[in-house]
C-alpha cells in the first residue's frame, strides 16, 4: 500500500483519539485506512496528494469520527455485558446446584447445632440469588430494547446510568449470595474428616468466586469505557 503523510496523519490522530482502546483504536484505523485509499484509487488524478485530501475532506473531522466509533462501540459492549452477567447467574447456579448433589451423593449434612444457623443463611442466599437473577435480566432486557445511539446525548447517558445500576444491583446480590454459599460450605464440611471429597465443594465455590470476579470485572469495564467516551467527546 502507497503511503504518504496526509492519510498516514489523518489515521494517526484517529487512532490516537481511539487509544482508551487498543483494539478498537487499530481495528478502525485500519478500516478507515482501506476506505481512504479505495477513494483516492476511485478518483484518478494528476495530483495524488489533492486526491488524498479531498478523500479526507469528505471522511471528515477524526475527532467526530472517533467520537461516533467509541458510541457504537460503548452501546455494544453494555449488550455483551448484559448476556454476560445473565451466563455468571446461571454458571453460579449450576455450581450450587452441583455442589448440593454431591453433598446428598455422599450423605453429608449440617450438624444439629448448626441447623439453625444454616437455614438462616439458606434464606439469605436464596432471596439474594432470586434478586440477582430477577435484576439480571431485567438489566439485559432493558439494554437490549435500547437502540444502538449515533451519538452519546443526554438521553442515552441516562440509559446507561440505569443500565449499570441494574448491573451493579445484580452483581451485589450474586456477591451476597457466593458469600452465603461459602458459609453454607464452610458449615457443611465442619467437624467431616479432610478427605478427597472436599474437592468438589471447594472447586465449586471457586467456580463461583471466579464468576463474579469475572462480572465485577465486565462491570467495571463498562464503566470505564463509558468515562473514556465522555472524555473524548469533551476534548
Amino acid at each position: 500500500m502507497q503511503e504518504t503523510g496526509v492519510i498516514s496523519d489523518y489515521v494517526e490522530l484517529l487512532a490516537s483519539e481511539l487509544s482508551f482502546d487498543r483494539s478498537l483504536s487499530r481495528c478502525v484505523r485500519q478500516e478507515v485506512e482501506d476506505h481512504l485509499w479505495e477513494a483516492v484509487a476511485a478518483n484518478p488524478t494528476d495530483n495524488p496528494l489533492e486526491a488524498e485530501r479531498h478523500a479526507i475532506a469528505n471522511f471528515g473531522d477524526p475527532h467526530v469520527l472517533a467520537a461516533q466509533f467509541a458510541v457504537v462501540s460503548l452501546a455494544k459492549q453494555t449488550r455483551r455485558v448484559g448476556v454476560a452477567v445473565i451466563l455468571v447467574v446461571a454458571a453460579v447456579f449450576i455450581a450450587m446446584k452441583a455442589r448440593v448433589a454431591w453433598y446428598a451423593a455422599m450423605q453429608w449434612a449440617i450438624s444439629d447445632d448448626m441447623k439453625a444457623v444454616s437455614g438462616l443463611v439458606v434464606q439469605i442466599d436464596r432471596y439474594a440469588f432470586w434478586l440477582s437473577l430477577i435484576v439480571g435480566l431485567g438489566g439485559w432486557a432493558y439494554i437490549r430494547s435500547r437502540r444502538i445511539p449515533a451519538a452519546f446525548h443526554p438521553a442515552y447517558r441516562r440509559q446507561l446510568r440505569r443500565f449499570f445500576l441494574l448491573c451493579t444491583t445484580a452483581a451485589a446480590a450474586l456477591v451476597v449470595s457466593v458469600i452465603s454459599d461459602g458459609v453454607l460450605t464452610a458449615l457443611q464440611l465442619l467437624g467431616t474428616e479432610l478427605s478427597a471429597e472436599f474437592l468438589v465443594p471447594i472447586v465449586s465455590m471457586a467456580i463461583e468466586i471466579a464468576c463474579v470476579g469475572i462480572l465485577v470485572f465486565h462491570i467495571r469495564g463498562i464503566a470505564l469505557r463509558a468515562a473514556s467516551t465522555a472524555a473524548l467527546l469533551k476534548t
